[in-house]
């Protein structure tokens, strides 16, 4: 047991001896740079960049370089980082070089301006053929880009502005790649005295809209209530004139919800508890289709020019209905034939089956029962299909919606066949 517990004496002391030297033979396996302003005026943006420039010399110099080797020169390392620093800084002078070596060696570098640094910076940011309501709307995306421009160059040294300048205009294309990847941003630096003016215009890339054709569609109000929804609306869709198409495409909900956001405030939308929808097709010619339906009326009115038919070939219809639930309306119907003038009146249910409708009227002039289905294919396009119990017998039409107040209709009725013009109020 002696003779064990003296051999492991011996190995411990032997262990002890050595230690030192094997520590200081072992390679230098991370170099970690620190810098600070002893002002304390640089902001981290900048340090961080003036770090990443003195990291790689410091890597160069140091790694895998024996420690006791660095131990042994360790001034004149100090030195070469001091004066490499110096000139690859400009604008700042360096005031100590420290070194803590081990396997992860800390080179700290304290430094200072070489006179006045910037004490304020104006920051103009600006997006170029792309209107102003959209413009703010795209800042949104980039919310702290004026701050970091702020931090960026506040504080530097006025003889680094150049060098600030690429610092900055990286940081900004980077951020702008990000938020706006269909954008591309040109930066300007300037200085007067101790005040900076950074100037970043932001324009488009890619195919541009070039058109915005806008179509407001109501199946159940007249669309002469919303002429100035028009109007006013029209204005707010032109603003995607010079937007990128792709950035419409990778944003399309977030533009429709704000597209949506404006149509929800118009007047007649409020004022007849209007339930907005919107649909979106992006292209050089963008185009804007806005549905704007009643859930609790349905009112139309219509005139018909017949062409090809040989009398009764000008009339019209005022609908006025009540939805009783989502898909159930009761309404009234009345109509006028002009050529001898003969008028109508029609009380009537219909039911609304998505883009199927199934309704039934009593014409109380003409003594008959009218059975109606239509079918709506698209916002444009829609069947009609009519049974009369009386002389009229059946009648199908097919019709075509040119835009919010005309429409054509291909009709067959009695063995014959005619154009109907249509004009929606």
């Amino acid at each position: 047991m002696r003779i064990k517990s003296c051999y492991s004496l011996f190995g411990l002391l032997f262990v002890l001896m050595f230690l030192p030297t094997i520590v200081f033979a072992a390679p230098i396996e991370q170099v970690q740079v620190k810098i600070q302003d002893a002002g304390h005026h640089a902001g981290d943006t900048l340090l961080a960049r003036m770090t990443a420039s003195i990291q790689v010399v410091a890597e160069q110099l140091l790694m895998n370089r024996e420690i006791e080797q660095i131990e042994k020169s360790k001034s004149d390392y100090s030195n070469l980082l001091q004066e490499v620093t110096d000139r690859v800084l400009t604008g700042y002078q360096v005031e100590k070089v420290s070194l803590v070596l081990g396997t992860t060696t800390q080179v700290n570098i304290a430094l200072s301006p070489w006179g006045k640094v910037i004490g304020d910076v104006q920051v103009d940011i600006r997006f170029s053929d792309v209107d102003d309501n959209m413009a703010g709307e795209l800042l949104k995306k980039m919310p702290q880009l004026q701050t970091q421009i702020r931090n960026t160059v506040l504080g530097a040294s006025v003889d680094a502005t150049d060098w600030a300048g690429g610092v900055l205009r990286q940081m900004i294309r980077a951020d702008v790649a990000v938020a706006l990847p269909n954008f591309r941003a040109a930066i300007d630096l300037s200085r007067q005295e101790d005040r900076a003016v950074v100037q970043v215009v932001i324009y488009p890339v890619g195919k541009l809209v070039q058109n915005v054709h806008l179509e407001i569609m109501s199946d159940n109000m007249p669309n002469i209530l919303f002429l100035e929804t028009k109007n006013i609306f029209g204005r707010e869709v032109n603003n995607l004139r010079g937007l990128p198409i792709q950035y419409i495409n990778d944003n399309l909900e977030s533009v429709r919800e704000r597209l949506l956001k404006v149509l929800r405030q118009q007047k007649a939308v409020k004022l007849y508890g209007i339930v907005p929808t919107l649909t979106i097709i992006p292209g050089a010619d963008t185009i804007v289709e806005a549905q704007l339906n009643s859930p609790r009326y349905k009112v139309w009115f219509e005139g018909y020019g017949d062409v090809g038919r040989d009398g009764h070939n000008i009339s019209g219809v005022a609908h006025i209905g009540k939805y009783i639930s989502g898909a159930d309306e009761i309404f009234a119907e009345a109509s006028v034939i002009v050529n001898p003038t003969e008028w109508d009146f029609s009380p009537g249910y219909m039911r609304k089956l998505g883009n199927i409708s199934i309704g039934y009227s009593r014409r109380i002039s003409a003594g008959e029962n009218n059975y109606k289905f239509e079918y709506k294919f698209s916002p444009k396009w829609k069947i009609r299909i009519e049974h009369f119990s009386g002389p009229g017998g059946n009648e199908f039409g097919i019709r075509y919606r040119i835009h919010e107040f005309l429409s054509t209709e291909y009709v067959y009725s009695k063995d014959k066949t005619y154009l109907r013009i249509v004009g929606n109020l």
